[in-house]
């Protein structure tokens, strides 16, 4: 859990970076005089792009292997592909309809961008959608005219849209919702009920019992009041009446 916390926050850093990279374009020399990225800066915005949607895939790698460890509650996932674990997990997570197809496609750009030696080559531009900069990767078809899954028709052949990297975010952090609550609901709470939830006094406490903040609803029993007086002086100077 340590380990899918601190790979939602790095995801969450690399989006800001991400952005970071995309809010620095404006004009910065007459040979650039419009709001459109200079060479340097597409380079930068194709970095921050490739470092967002590496941790996104480390990210799903985190959460799979949580889930790993509750096959009581999950059932066995698979466990080498991500593309088939988000398949085998879109039934028992949350606004899948909306969540899956940006969970898969930017496990698909992924792909693309880190196992070149399994998807056709390609070459990166970057494009306006929404208002918003871009990466979009771009190929040509192969001899009989077919393109990659997952890919749209390109002059140049095939063509694959980074997704947006805020709903990516949204769509795999609100599988907790579907992870964590089902984790504790099939929890086996046997053992932690055999604790002993004693009160553990102080020597300025009397009698027996104060408030413990217990791990399941209980009532109260026994109420703990204690009086404490405060003596507290205060100093002012008084300006003369004049004034």
């Amino acid at each position: 859990m340590t380990d899918l916390a601190e790979s939602l926050h790095n995801l969450l850093q690399k989006r800001d970076q991400l952005q970071m990279a995309r809010g620095v374009f404006g004009q910065v020399s007459v040979y650039y005089p419009d709001v459109y990225p200079t060479p340097r800066q597409q380079e930068v915005l194709f970095s921050a792009t490739h470092d967002f949607f590496h941790t996104y895939y480390s990210a799903v790698s985190a959460m799979l292997s949580v889930i790993r460890r509750h096959t009581n509650t999950f059932g066995e996932a698979p466990t080498h592909s991500i593309g088939k674990f988000l398949t085998w997990w879109k039934p028992k997570g949350i606004f899948m309809d909306h969540a899956y197809p940006l969970l898969e496609k930017a496990r698909a750009f992924r792909a693309f961008l880190d196992h070149k030696e399994s998807h056709p080559p390609y070459t990166w531009h970057t494009v306006g959608q929404n208002g918003l900069t871009k990466i979009m990767l771009v190929g040509a078809a192969n001899a009989k005219g077919g393109i990659p899954e997952g890919t749209t028709k390109h002059p140049s052949g095939w063509a694959l849209m980074a997704p947006d990297e805020d709903l990516v975010v949204s769509a795999l952090a609100v599988q907790l919702n579907a992870l964590i609550p089902e984790i504790g609901a099939n929890a086996d709470i046997s053992r932690v009920l055999k604790c002993t939830w004693a009160p553990k006094p102080t020597p300025d406490d009397t009698g027996r019992g104060y408030p413990i903040f217990a791990h399941r609803d209980v009532t109260i029993s026994d109420i703990y009041r204690r009086t404490v007086n405060t003596n507290v002086t205060v100093s002012r100077d008084t300006a003369p009446p004049r004034e």
